[in-house]
């Protein structure tokens, strides 16, 4: 066992590891050796018998279908995200090409400027009305 901390995948990784290299199934005993050992081979039949109706059942699985019904719409969730996201930067990008592709501010003129900003120019006309003598 590590001493390093891990993160919970690397626990998980380790603890996976650990059960699978445990055999499948469980060695038979060889009953008829500890008979011969025994003095009374009655209480190895016992113990044997015993043995034999042990059952340990397995836990029944009552969230894997809700953990891949999750998954599914937090991929579902996720590639609504990213076709949004892959929009935006288009938009964005497209906006970032039109300003490259203005003239450069030292050189325009006002008029210029307000050409293709109408809702700007509005506005400054009306500041520019509502201070007026």
């Amino acid at each position: 066992v590590s001493t390093q901390s891990t993160g919970s995948s690397g626990i998980n990784a380790e603890y996976g590891a650990t059960v699978s290299a445990l055999p499948s199934a469980l060695e038979s005993i060889d009953w008829s050796y500890y008979s011969s050992r025994v003095g009374d081979p009655s209480i190895v039949d016992d113990f044997k018998a015993k043995y034999a109706g042990v059952s340990i059942p397995r836990p029944e699985d009552t969230t894997s279908a809700s953990i891949g019904v999750l998954e599914a719409d937090f991929k579902k969730d996720v590639a609504e995200y990213l076709s949004g996201a892959n929009e935006r930067i288009a938009t964005f990008e497209s906006k970032l090409a039109n300003l490259h592709a203005e003239k450069p501010m030292e050189e325009m003129t006002v008029e210029e400027y307000l050409s293709d900003k109408p809702e700007l120019r509005a506005k400054i006309e009306a500041d520019i009305a509502s201070r007026a003598l």
